[in-house]
C-alpha cells in the first residue's frame, strides 16, 4: 500500500536505534530534589525539547535527546566513527543480539556532592565485593602458562649459547641489554594507559606472549625457513636475504598477531577500542623484542669485535626501539576501531588484514639493511625510525583524546536518564575535571572511592560502547548492571563524606 503524494510518509529508523526512554515518572523527581542556590542550568547546543513523551513521539532520535521533568538534557556529540546506527547490514557487521537501551535507574540519584554540598546522605550502602572477573581468571592462568614458557625458552637459549663455547657471563649482561628496550617501552604504555587501565594479568600475558610464545615460533619457523633456503640456493646470503625480509616480517607479526586476538578473545571485557589495542599490541611487541634482541646480541658477542656489539646495541636497543611495538600494535589499533564500531566477531575476523601494515614496515625495515650495508645507510635508518617513532607516539597522544572523548559522550547518555549529574561528567570524562575531583576528595580522606569511582565509570562508558556495537548481549547487560550499581554506591559514599 502506497501513500498519495500529498500524505506525509511515515519516519524510518534504523532498528538499532531506539531512543532513550526517560526514567518513571517517580524516578524522574525525587521528593526534596531542587537545585542548589545559585546553581545555573548547564545546556550545550541550545535548549532541549520540553515536551514529555507523547508530545514528542516515539521515533524521536536518540541524539536529540528529551528533557526529563525538573531536569535538564544536554546532547552529547558523538563521534561518527563510532556512530552504530551507519554500517553495513551484513552477517558479521550487524549487532548480534537485540538493541541495548540505557539501563534506568531505580531510584532518583542524589546530586552532585562538587556540584552542591548542602544535602548529606545518612545511610551510605555497603559496596558488595564481587568475586574476581572471569576475564582476570583466565589472565593469570594465562600468564602463568606463558612465565613458563618464557623460562623454557630463555634456559634453551642459554644452553646453546654455553655449548657453543660462549661465556655464560655474556650471556647474562646481553639479556640485560636487551631489558633496557622492553623497560622503556613498558614506561610509554603505563603513561598511555592512564585513561582507562587494562588489567595487570592481561598486560602481563601480553609481554609474555611476546617474549615466549611468538618469539619461540618466530625462532622456529624462521630458521627451518633460511636452512631451507640455503639448501635450495646454496647461497648463504640469498638464505639470509629469505628470512630476514621474507619469513620474519610474514611469521612474525603473526605469531605476534595472534597473541592479540587470544587477548582480544579472552579479555574482551577491557578491549574495546583502539587505544586498548595499542597498549596490547605494544607490549607484545616490547617482549619479543626483549628476546629477539638476546639472541641478535649474542651473535654479535661472538665476533668478539666491541665495535660490532655497540652497533647491534645502538641499531636494535636506541634506533629501532619501538620497532616491533609500532608493528604489532597497529594491528591492536585496527582490531580495535573495527571492534568498537562493529562488534566482536568481526573484530576478531580482521585480525587477518590487520597484520599486513605490520608486515610492511617490518618488511621495509629489514630490507634497509641490505639495500644501505654502509654508515650511511644506519643514517637514513635512524631518521627513518625517529620520523615513524615520532607518527606513532603522536598518534597513542590522539587516542588518549579519542578515548577520553568517547568516555564523556557514553556517560553523558546515563546523565541524560538520572545516573549522574552533567558536572560529574565533566568530572569524569576530562583530564582537568578528574585532576580537580581526586583533590576535592584528598581534602576529606575520600581519594580511594574517588578513584574507584574514576576508574569504574570509564569502564561504563566501554560497557555501553560495546553493547551497541555487540547488541545486548546477556553478560554484558549484566555487566553494565553491576556497573551502574557500584556507580550509585560510590556517589553515596561520597556524598557521605562532603
Amino acid at each position: 500500500m502506497t501513500h498519495p503524494p500529498s500524505a506525509p510518509q511515515p519516519p524510518q529508523h534504523p532498528p538499532q536505534r531506539r531512543p532513550l526512554q526517560p526514567p518513571p515518572r517517580e524516578q524522574q523527581q525525587a521528593p526534596g530534589r531542587q537545585q542548589a542556590p545559585g546553581q545555573q542550568p548547564f545546556t550545550v547546543h541550545g535548549s532541549a525539547p520540553q515536551g514529555g513523551p507523547d508530545q514528542q513521539g516515539q521515533g524521536q532520535s536518540q541524539s536529540q535527546g528529551q528533557r526529563q521533568p525538573g531536569g535538564q538534557y544536554v546532547h552529547y556529540e558523538l563521534p561518527r566513527l563510532y556512530d552504530t546506527s551507519s554500517r553495513p547490514a551484513g552477517p558479521l557487521t550487524r549487532a548480534r543480539f537485540a538493541p541495548a537501551p540505557v539501563q534506568r535507574p531505580q531510584q532518583a540519584q542524589p546530586d552532585s556532592a562538587w556540584a552542591s554540598q548542602t544535602r548529606r546522605i545518612q545511610e551510605v550502602q555497603q559496596q558488595p565485593k564481587a568475586g574476581m572477573p572471569l576475564p582476570i581468571v583466565l589472565g593469570w592462568i594465562l600468564a602463568v602458562l606463558l612465565g613458563l614458557g618464557l623460562l623454557v625458552l630463555l634456559t634453551v637459549l642459554f644452553l646453546l649459547y654455553v655449548l657453543e663455547g660462549s661465556s655464560p657471563g655474556a650471556w647474562v649482561l646481553e639479556a640485560v641489554l636487551a631489558s633496557f628496550s622492553l623497560v622503556v617501552i613498558i614506561g610509554v604504555i603505563v603513561l598511555a594507559d592512564r585513561w582507562d587501565p587494562q588489567p595487570i594479568p592481561l598486560l602481563i600475558s601480553a609481554v609474555l606472549w611476546g617474549a615466549a610464545a611468538a618469539a619461540g615460533t618466530a625462532y622456529v619457523v624462521n630458521s627451518v625457513v633460511s636452512i631451507l633456503a640455503y639448501q635450495v640456493t646454496g647461497d648463504e646470503g640469498a638464505a639470509s636475504f629469505v628470512g630476514a625480509v621474507i619469513s620474519a616480517p610474514f611469521t612474525e607479526e603473526s605469531a605476534k598477531g595472534l597473541g592479540l586476538v587470544v587477548l582480544f578473545l579472552v579479555g574482551r571485557r577491557y578491549f574495546n577500542g583502539p587505544l586498548d589495542g595499542l597498549v596490547y599490541g605494544a607490549l607484545i611487541g616490547g617482549g619479543f623484542a626483549f628476546t629477539e634482541n638476546i639472541t641478535y646480541y649474542g651473535s654479535a658477542w661472538d665476533h668478539g669485535a666491541v665495535t660490532t656489539v655497540a652497533s647491534t646495541v645502538v641499531i636494535r636497543g636506541v634506533i629501532g626501539i619501538f620497532g616491533h611495538a609500532i608493528y604489532t600494535s597497529l594491528t591492536g589499533v585496527i582490531m580495535g576501531l573495527v571492534a568498537r564500531k562493529w562488534g566482536t566477531v568481526p573484530g576478531a575476523l580482521v585480525f587477518f588484514v590487520a597484520t599486513w601494515p605490520g608486515m610492511f614496515l617490518h618488511c621495509m625495515w629489514n630490507l634497509s639493511s641490505f639495500l644501505f650495508p654502509g654508515p650511511e645507510g644506519l643514517i637514513i635508518m635512524l631518521l627513518l625510525e625517529f620520523a615513524l617513532s615520532a607518527l606513532w607516539l603522536g598518534l597513542i597522544v590522539v587516542l588518549v583524546w579519542d578515548e577520553s572523548r568517547l568516555t564523556r559522550v557514553r556517560l553523558g547518555e546515563y546523565a541524560n536518564l538520572g545516573w549522574l549529574t552533567h558536572e560529574e561528567v565533566t568530572m569524569l570524562g576530562t583530564w582537568k575535571g578528574r585532576r580537580e575531583g581526586r583533590s576535592w576528595a584528598r581534602t576529606m580522606g575520600a581519594l580511594p572511592v574517588m578513584k574507584r569511582f574514576i576508574r569504574e565509570s570509564a569502564e561504563l562508558a566501554s560497557t555501553r560502547q560495546r553493547l551497541l556495537a555487540d547488541g545486548a548481549s546477556p553478560k554484558a547487560t549484566a555487566h553494565e548492571r553491576e556497573l551502574l550499581d557500584r556507580l550509585t554506591v560510590n556517589r553515596r559514599e561520597l556524598l557521605s563524606r562532603a
